[in-house]
């Protein structure tokens, strides 16, 4: 099993439709204009490798709890939009106020982050903005196929930190797959050795799936749990 990762490049057909969901549901995932899937990750600048497994979410089944909620609630007076993808200055202006208030290591501009110079977008790619009447505090990319859709990238205005927009956009994602009959929400993955991305779990952990890649299949998330996971990965998946 390949532990580094591996790198899919798109042909003239591009990812997108049924392509798009064959690939997410064998445990691939968007970078730039590529896929790819790996079993470890770096964060920040620690020289320690962390295991991560890629999860998904069955959108037809989730119950969301209170604090999905609450933050609804919190998040009621703002106005989002839903629009083909784009990068503008106001865009990179926003992620890079955000960057600067993170603990970890990030791509120097939106545009580095989703983007390739040299090979033409292949993703049937959306966005969401957020605005406080007229002033954009928030924004979210993901990728859509014909019956998933992976997010790729939230960000938000460090002063509107309280709202915890970043899964106010996970949330609304949702919706955009329950209005699309979208039948998974491939949200990336999380860490056995860390909680920087536990936040994924955060809308109803009950029914997220997890993938284990030596049977090639999803399991809900919570009868592994992390224990289990990092069992499953010094098993089956470390030093091969």
């Amino acid at each position: 099993m390949n532990v580094w990762p591996d790198f899919i490049f798109p042909d003239e057909k591009g990812f997108k439709d049924s392509t798009l969901d064959n690939y997410l549901a064998a445990g691939y995932y968007r970078t730039q204009h590529l896929l790819f899937t790996t079993h470890q990750t770096q964060i920040s600048n620690e020289q320690k490798n962390y295991p991560v497994f890629w999860l998904r979410i069955p959108v037809k089944n989730i119950i969301e709890n209170t604090a999905a909620t609450s933050i609804r609630k919190k998040c009621a007076a703002f106005t989002i939009f839903c629009n083909k993808a784009k990068i503008n200055n106001g865009i990179n202006n926003l992620y890079n106020n955000y960057v600067k208030s993170i603990d970890f290591e990030a791509a120097e501009s939106c545009s580095s982050y989703l983007h390739d110079n040299y090979i033409e977008n292949p993703f049937n790619s959306k966005m969401l903005q957020i605005k406080d009447h007229k002033t954009l505090i928030a924004a979210g990319y993901f990728d859509v196929g014909k019956n998933s859709m992976a997010g790729i990238l939230n960000f938000y205005n460090p002063a509107y930190k309280k709202y915890s927009l970043g899964k106010y956009l996970m949330l609304k994602k949702l919706d955009y797959a329950r209005a699309n009959n979208i039948e998974f929400y491939y949200t990336g993955y999380i860490s056995t050795g860390s909680n920087k991305f536990d936040y994924k779990l955060f809308s109803d952990k009950k029914v997220v799936e997890v993938f284990l890649p030596l049977e090639e299949i999803w399991v809900p998330f919570h009868q592994m749990g992390k224990e289990k996971l990092a069992e499953y990965f010094d098993k089956n998946i470390r030093g091969t």
